[in-house]
């Protein structure tokens, strides 16, 4: 991630594996690092070499005036993250079709619903926000719960993944999440088996290590970090947003790999950022760091499943 409110730095980087014998440059380096630019210090737990983490990028997570009780429930659950803003959404119901498209926002044949809408012009206000400050943004929803490490370790995942548009923290399971594994391997399509436990709560002693993964597809936008020229990219690509849908795949009953490609209708902006995934750097991480409990019940949307198009 580019910008100067987030930059996660190594010992390593500098001096390659660090030993005994190197803790006075180490030091001398930490203070170095701190003192050109100006960022808190902090050695992260953990990880090797005794990483040095920078600030954070800022966080923002996005509520609606009237939702009260879902903030309160943010804070709660979450008391371990620090300098999150509250941005006021976008009501969708307040919003005019007619303005949108005359402002480049969406296309006359758009078919987003009213809420829809709302969440479109949220994300768009924070990218924006992203280019004009030349900063790498946090944006979360009101109902994400993350791992008490969020911190420290999307620092330093991000450090490997510096120049990269996008980073998701977390996705909605009832939906396939589409990767690109890399190595000469075919992409592959991860599908969530949610009666094993999948709603657990994040456990930040868990032993495993988080990764990242090139996103190819994925529902629900809970929690990502969008850099600078990512946000830009977005703009430039998805607006105005049309009708254009995303793929998927579509597996047949069976055991076996057979499937067939599907379109997934653009009913919502995680449609429309799926769609531009292919042309943008884009990562997912895994297992995740952030994690919704994707209830429609509590959702400003009506719950009419995802949906596709043969």
């Amino acid at each position: 991630m580019t910008g100067r409110s987030c930059e996660c730095l190594s010992v390593r980087n500098f001096r390659g594996a660090t030993t005994g014998t190197e803790k006075g440059s180490v030091n001398l380096i930490k203070a170095w690092v701190g003192l050109i630019r100006g960022f808190p210090l902090r050695v992260a737990p953990n990880f090797p070499h005794g990483s040095v983490v920078m600030t954070p990028p800022h966080k923002h997570v996005i509520s609606l005036a009237r939702h009260g009780r879902r903030r309160d429930a943010f804070f709660r659950n979450n008391p371990h993250l620090s300098d999150v803003n509250v941005f006021s959404a976008v009501d969708g119901w307040a919003l005019s079709r007619p303005e949108l498209v005359a402002q480049g926002i969406i296309a006359p044949e758009n078919t987003y619903v009213e809420p829809a809408l709302g969440v479109l012009m949220s994300h768009v206000t924070l990218w924006r926000e992203a280019v004009t400050r030349n900063v790498p943004l946090t944006i979360m929803e009101d109902d994400v719960i993350v791992r008490e490490d969020f911190d420290v370790r999307t620092c330093a995942l991000m450090a490997e993944h510096d120049e990269c548009d996008a980073v998701f923290w977390g996705a909605n399971t009832d939906w396939p999440l589409s990767v690109r594994l890399g190595g000469g391997l075919p992409d592959a399509t991860l599908l969530f088996d949610e009666t094993t436990g999948g709603k657990r709560a994040l456990s930040a002693q868990s032993e495993s290590s988080p990764t990242l993964m090139r996103v190819l597809g994925l529902a629900g936008i809970c929690c990502y970090t969008v850099s600078p020229q990512g946000a830009q990219r977005l703009l430039d690509r998805a607006l105005p947003v049309g009708n254009i849908p995303a793929h998927a795949r579509h597996f047949e009953a069976g055991i076996g790999v057979r499937s067939h490609p599907i379109n997934w209708q653009n009913t919502g902006l995680d449609v429309e950022i799926s769609r531009q995934a292919e042309a943008l750097d884009m990562w997912v991480c895994l297992p995740f760091l952030a994690t919704s409990p994707n209830d429609w019940a509590e959702s400003s949307f009506e719950r009419k499943g995802h949906v596709v198009q043969a």
